[in-house]
């Protein structure tokens, strides 16, 4: 039974640890909802405890859910009313809030049953380990915004025809051009270059262009999946959106490329994929026509390595050699 604490560095934390690890494990311990995104991706837990504090928003919850697949329990400690607040994250899919106030005894007591009744109201069983494929193709994950077209086709230019990894290119782009950027980048390869079907399973040896105006996903099977969520969502297709689905689903290796182009989208994405253990690339800055992406990977210690973009096709022959 492994749990996940999100604490922002609160006082007291530790002593909140210390109590839950008399009866229970601890897999990590995180301070903002990024690394706790991250380390649910890179260590999922079974269950997640959330301390509230002044000033805390339910909006964290609305961030979480959607890539939380565990129930989330809020407790605080400081004595507060935070009545609004936790009902506003109950309809977020928060399961239960636990106020810890008195001695210490009392309060560990309380908040050790509180996770009980969660371990039989929920049936949480424990997770099994699941095992690397080593008959599933890699798959080489790219992400690209402003600038894109012009970098993908100079990368697929330099790749052989022989070449055996699933290649899957998330460009931000207009729905009317998606079809257009397809068949132009098949000028620069003998590669087989397709826009992804909803439900069509990846096939080594092919380049993929997922659909502009919806989110792209893999499912655990290797089928390319579209959804409409999260709505929320400044782009669509998310990069961000397909690498957490592949660190989450994929059970062979992956790797992860992002390119150049405007904001952030795909820098934690890509983050999570380096803490699967796969090997990350962010183009640098000389070679980004603009250098909003691979920055903020850079920025997040994402990136593996960091290559000017004329290196990078080498890099990827190597590293499915190997």
């Amino acid at each position: 039974m492994n749990l996940g604490l999100l604490t922002y560095n609160v006082p007291n934390s530790d002593w909140v640890k210390q109590v839950i690890e008399a009866e229970y494990q601890v897999a990590w311990h995180a301070q903002d909802v990024t690394q706790t995104l991250t380390l649910q991706l890179a260590k999922p837990v079974d269950l997640l405890l959330v301390k509230l504090h002044e000033g805390w928003s339910a909006l964290d919850i609305q961030q979480l859910t959607p890539y939380i697949d565990c129930p989330i329990v809020l407790f605080s400690l400081d004595g507060r009313d935070h009545t609004q607040q936790v009902f506003t994250a109950f309809g977020f899919g928060a399961k239960d809030y636990v106020e810890l106030t008195g001695a210490q005894q009392a309060k560990a007591t309380l908040l050790l049953r509180k996770i009980r009744q969660q371990i039989v109201l929920q049936g949480i069983k424990p997770r099994p380990a699941e095992p690397v494929s080593t008959t599933l193709p890699v798959i080489i994950a790219i992400g690209a915004s402003t600038g894109g077209p012009s970098s993908l086709y100079e990368l697929i230019q330099a790749l052989p025809k022989d070449f055996k990894a699933v290649i899957v290119i998330v460009q931000h782009m207009d729905g009317r051009f998606s079809t257009g950027l397809a068949d132009w980048l098949e000028r620069a390869t003998s590669l087989t270059v397709k826009l992804i079907a909803h439900r069509e399973k990846a096939e080594a040896g092919t380049i993929y262009i997922a659909g502009a105006d919806i989110h792209l996903r893999i499912s655990e099977e290797g089928r390319f999946l579209y959804s409409e969520e999260p709505q929320h969502s400044l782009f669509k297709p998310s990069i961000d959106v397909f690498f957490e689905s592949l660190a989450k689903n994929w059970r062979g290796i992956a790797i992860g490329v992002l390119l150049t182009g405007m904001g952030q989208d795909g820098a934690l994405g890509l983050k999570l994929m380096k803490n699967k253990g796969w090997f990350t690339i962010a183009q640098d800055q000389a070679s980004s026509i603009v250098y909003g992406m691979p920055k903020a990977a850079v920025h997040l210690q994402a990136a593996t390595e960091v290559l000017p973009l004329d290196k990078i096709a080498a890099r990827l022959i190597k590293l499915c050699a190997d």
